[in-house]
Order: structure tokens, then sequence, then C-alpha cells
């Protein structure tokens, strides 16, 4: 089951939100209420601010009535704000549900945008890699002679024994990256495209987004 859809229920005060996920772990609900609710529902707080993760639009608006029905039966504060947000894939981010999903390339091409800008933002902010490049090698001396070599063209690495790891701002330009490694290593090598580990982003006077590392061995 995918959790694509997240009702949210935000209230002025976080002891709210904490008393009503107590409330819902304690509970033993009636039969037509766990009919309602279905198999999965997942819960999480941040706060005042309390999520629920289910797999459709239905299930989301189900879990709002019983949720809005519970508070009141307990005569509870009502939330101050309840929203339903969907999950668009290519930008990787929750949308209200009055944004729809990409459906044009145009459309694909513009979220997707959105989604470098922000990972490239958090790459900055942060100091560490979002993506990152590994390549491994069959021994020692072809991962210091690629290193050199990659260093010589201007891009920094992290060297280990028979791996290389190679910075990027973003998924896009990480498998970019990749691609056009892939035809400038060694027979016998991979080249994989990966979330970014402990790589630090170094700013450098000739380029802005050197990578150099704290990995360990």
């Amino acid at each position: 089951m995918q959790d694509d859809w997240r009702l949210t229920v935000d209230f002025d005060e976080e002891k709210d939100g904490a008393q009503l996920v107590e409330w819902l772990d304690a509970r033993e609900f009636a039969a037509e209420e766990r009919k309602r609710l279905g198999d999965r529902v997942i819960v999480s707080r941040d706060g005042a601010r309390v999520f629920f993760y289910t797999g459709s639009e239905a299930h989301a608006r189900e879990v709002d009535d019983v949720v809005r029905a519970g508070l009141e039966s307990r005569r509870r504060r009502a939330p101050a704000s309840v929203s339903l947000d969907r999950w668009h894939p290519v930008e990787q981010a929750w949308k209200r549900l009055s944004v729809p999903l990409p459906r044009t390339e145009q459309e694909i091409a513009a979220e997707r945008g959105r989604r470098e800008a922000r990972e490239a933002a958090e790459s900055i902010a942060t100091g560490h890699a979002e993506w990152e490049v590994r390549i491994e090698l069959r021994g020692h001396a072809e991962t210091v002679e690629l290193a050199q070599r990659l260093e010589a063209d201007g891009i920094p690495v992290v060297r280990r024994s028979t791996y290389l790891l190679v910075g990027a701002v973003s998924e896009d330009e990480a498998r970019a990256l990749a691609e056009r490694l892939r035809g400038e290593t060694p027979a016998g090598s991979t080249v994989h495209v990966q979330p970014g580990g402990e790589m630090v982003w170094e700013v450098a006077p000739q380029n802005p987004f050197a990578v150099f590392g704290g990995l360990g061995a």
C-alpha cells in the first residue's frame, strides 16, 4: 500500500495534538469505525500538528470524519485547521489537493526544476551534498589514476582504497555526471548514484561546489 495522501490536523497548542495521538493509541474502535478507517492509517505528530497518511483521498476523508467525531464526543477543542495534501513524486513534495499532479512534459519539467532548486539550496545550506556518485574500481592503482584525472579536469573527489565519491547538488546533476563518468572509467568499474552521505561542501575560489569529505575508511 502506498501512503500518497496526508491529512494534517493542526491545533493551536501542542498538548492538544499530544492528547489526540494518545486517544487514538488507547481507543478501542467500534466495528463500523474500524471498517471506515480501513486496515492501515499511519499517524505521526510534530508538536501541535498531527499527520495521518493513507492510500487514497476517500480513505483520508474517512479518517477526517472519524477524528472530528471523536474530538466532538470528547468535547475537545476543535483543530485550528485541517488540510489534505497529496504526494507529488516528481517534485518529491507534499502539495495541497488543489494542485494537480503534473501531466504534460512542461508540467513535469517544472516540478523537476523545483525539486532541483530545493535540493541545491539544501546542499548549500546544510554543507552536505544531497547526492553523490560512487565509482567502484578493481584496484587501488586504478582508483588513484582516475582520481588524479578527474581532479585535473576540475572535478573534486573523495578517494578511498578502491572507490571514489563525487558530490552533486541534485539527483539530476548526479545522474548526468554518472553518465559521463561511465564513459571514462576503466573496464570492470561500476558507477552508482546514491543519496548523499558525509560528503561536505567546501567553498573554493575556483568552484563554490567543490566536494571534499569526512568519510570513514
